[in-house]
């Protein structure tokens, strides 16, 4: 049986007379299995039962000492003369330290007076309990609870803050939570975002709110199809406001999906910004060169897989340089768009049109059936640049030359197609542009022989191996030397000397053009400066002047530059031009130069006139000093008619006529009848050097 501890004041109280009452509750307190004290009013303790010990609430020890008030905590003593002053029972929760290797441990006392008959009270009883693993139970539920409200803070936070809009819906289309995001990205009044609301109320109000059909539906399939569908899904909804939506959707556990909708309206501009820079030509907006071999590489890799025909057209505005320099780049420019909404106009929207850079275009024509399909967008091309284009109050035709090809047999490389379209291209460029040519597998050998010939002249330029001979004119009236012709000959260094005729497709290069006819030049202006020097009686010599000079706009300021430096009177040179280039691109410009050499004194002739385009109009127009009836139809006795018109038209006008490729003695004295004015031809003298002109002036006699 426990023993029972009772503890007295040492002095005064030990001799107290305990009343009958008092006994019968010590005896009870004594015995009680849990802590409990008996305080007096002055809370000097009176009795501990064995468990108050037992529980180490106080040490025995401590307890047996002088007696002192009971204050185990504040909140004890403050309860405890709350509880003297009302009579009413008071609580309080205290806090027993520990040694220490054990924990702190928590007891709830409850104090109550006594006695409780109404009379006045004389004690103090106090009753604990253990309450530490509720504590620490409140404690941790305090902490899991302050935890959850920071996370739920945090997640608040960060739901509010994100830039994307997010919501979420039940199984049944309710709404269960959505951010400030979402709702600013589709104007959503608040109401509408509360817990609940159903995604057809939400639809309902885009409807009134005028987003359109075609959003509503976009959204509603994103939405519902893709959400509800039980696997995750992303796609752009494009709103009628011209906004793009890219909602992900996302089922979860318990039915329904979790949604974000990111505004991509700027960075798909931005891509598609990026994607125009890298695959757009700016000028145009066609597909640049990396667009195109997208493009074609697409067209290859199906020919190669499903055996699909498919064409390409390669196309090069012809003298795009010249129109450049001598009307400008913003003409240029013009020309280059122009050209590209005539494109788009002949060619079908799948067809691929891009420019590779400067005056190339080209274009792929992907399912074609035959060879028709390609041809016949060619020809509706051609009829759209016979349609003047007007620039800065300037009118003038695109020419262009064009090369097609189509792959159709399943079994070739489809890759050779481009070198073909090349090859198709410098066809229609040599015949004299402004046509198309579809490749012929003959037309590769051909274009290589050209190629290596080119590549010869450059060599032979470098090498000084080109220079000038010259061919007599004879004036009939007075039956002297008029003058000379310097006519081009290359003094090749395996097969001799070669004529214009063996390397014509030089005079086709713009570039080589341009070469030759400085070379021409400046042959020309030393040897009459020499013959000057000489007292040579030359008379003129005639220089051939190429539409690529022309078109230069530099040529009238070059000639007389040579002319100044190398001192030869401007009356000493003839130009000799045909009539294509009167009628060709830039008439304006060759009409500008001809004026200006013409009014510094040079010689205008028109050569090889009745071959080409020349009108009277032009005659007119343009200052012309001779006309050259081309030999074609001085040595065809059938064309006597012309050859009398064209002298009387020359007579008519004041110009004087000359007749080329005379070789016969009957050619001559039926030009003399008709009145030509001058002759030149193998009846007088071949072209020679420059060496052979004086003994051939000093020798000089007219034949019959």
């Amino acid at each position: 049986m426990r023993s029972k501890v009772v503890v007295l004041d040492v002095a005064d109280r030990r001799s107290a007379v305990t009343s009958p009452a008092e006994a019968a509750l010590r005896a009870t307190l004594s015995d009680a299995l849990v802590p409990i004290a008996l305080l007096g009013l002055d809370l000097e303790p009176l009795l501990f039962s064995q468990s108050w010990f037992d529980q180490a609430i106080t040490s025995p020890v401590a307890s047996s000492q002088k007696a002192a008030p009971l204050i185990l905590s504040p909140d004890f003593a403050d309860a405890a003369r709350a509880c003297l002053q009302s009579g009413a029972v008071e609580t309080c929760r205290v806090e027993i330290a520990a040694g220490v290797k054990a924990h702190a441990r928590w007891f709830s006392f409850e104090l109550s007076p006594w006695p409780r008959d109404g009379s006045a009270y004389s004690r103090l009883i106090v009753v604990g309990r253990e309450v530490t693993e509720a504590v620490l139970a409140a404690r941790e539920t305090e902490a899991a609870r302050r935890q959850q409200a920071e996370q739920n803070a945090r997640f608040d936070a960060a739901l509010s803050n994100m830039p994307h809009g997010l919501c979420m819906f039940d199984a049944e289309k309710r709404l269960i939570l959505c951010n400030t995001a979402y709702r600013r990205l589709y104007d959503l009044p608040e109401a509408l975002c509360a817990p609940g609301t159903t995604l057809d109320a939400i639809l309902d109000h885009r409807r009134r709110v005028g987003n359109g059909a075609k959003s509503l539906a976009a959204f509603y399939a994103a939405t519902v199809e893709a959400g509800l569908s039980g696997g995750a899904a992303t796609r752009d909804v494009e709103l009628i406001d011209g906004r793009t939506i890219r909602i992900t959707h996302n089922p979860i556990a318990t039915g329904g999906y979790v949604a974000t909708h990111e505004d991509v309206t700027e960075a798909l501009r931005a891509t598609a910004q990026i994607e125009f820079l890298a695959f757009r030509d700016p000028l145009t907006s066609l597909p640049n060169r990396a667009g195109f071999q997208r493009a074609y590489d697409d067209a290859v890799a199906a020919a190669e897989q499903t055996g699909e025909m498919f064409g390409l057209i390669m196309l090069d505005v012809d003298h795009f340089k010249d129109i450049n320099d001598t009307l400008g780049h913003d003409a240029g420019d013009a020309l280059l768009k122009a050209l590209a909404g005539q494109l788009k106009r002949a060619f079908r929207a799948t067809d691929t049109v891009a420019r590779l850079g400067g005056d190339e275009f080209a274009i792929i024509l992907r399912g074609l059936k035959e060879e028709r399909d390609l041809t016949r967008p060619i020809e509706v091309l051609q009829g759209l640049l016979r349609s003047p284009i007007e620039h800065a109050g300037q009118s003038f035709t695109i020419c262009a030359s064009i090369g097609a090809t189509i792959h159709e047999d399943p079994d070739a490389d489809p890759t050779h197609l481009l070198k073909n379209a090349d090859v198709a291209l410098y066809q229609a460029k040599y015949d004299g542009r402004n046509r198309s040519v579809v490749f012929k597998p003959s037309m590769r050998t051909e274009v290589e022989k050209r190629v290596e010939l080119l590549r010869e002249v450059r060599l032979g330029i470098s090498q000084g191996e080109f220079d000038l001979h010259y061919q007599p004119v004879v004036d009939l009236s007075t039956r002297t030397v008029a003058g000379f012709e310097a006519l081009m000959r290359w003094n090749h260094p395996e097969q001799g000397i070669l004529p214009p005729g063996a390397f014509m497709a030089a005079f086709e290069d713009n570039d080589l053009s341009l070469q030759l006819g400085e070379v021409a030049f400046e042959r020309a202006m030393a040897q009459m400066r020499a013959w000057l020097d000489d007292g040579v009686a030359f008379g003129r010599v005639a220089i051939n002047v190429s539409s690529s000079q022309f078109r230069t706009g530099r040529l009238a300021s070059e000639i007389a530059e040579k002319l100044a430096r190398w001192r030869v009177p401007a009356d000493r040179l003839t130009i000799e031009v045909t009539e294509n280039v009167y009628m060709g691109w830039g008439s304006d410009v060759v009409s500008d130069t001809v004026r200006q050499l013409h009014d510094t004194g040079v010689l205008i002739a028109l050569d090889d006139f009745g071959t080409g385009y020349a009108s009277l109009a032009n005659l007119r127009q343009f200052p012309v000093d001779r006309l050259k009836i081309d030999k074609s139809f001085v040595q065809n006795r059938e064309d006597d008619a012309i050859v009398r018109a064209v002298i009387n038209l020359g007579s008519s006008m004041g110009m004087k006529v000359v007749a080329e490729g005379v070789e016969h003695p009957e050619q001559l004295a039926a030009l003399a009848q008709y009145g030509c004015d001058q002759v030149q031809g193998y009846h007088f003298a071949k072209p020679m050097p420059a060496g052979e002109v004086a003994g051939f002036i000093d020798g000089f006699t007219t034949q019959g």
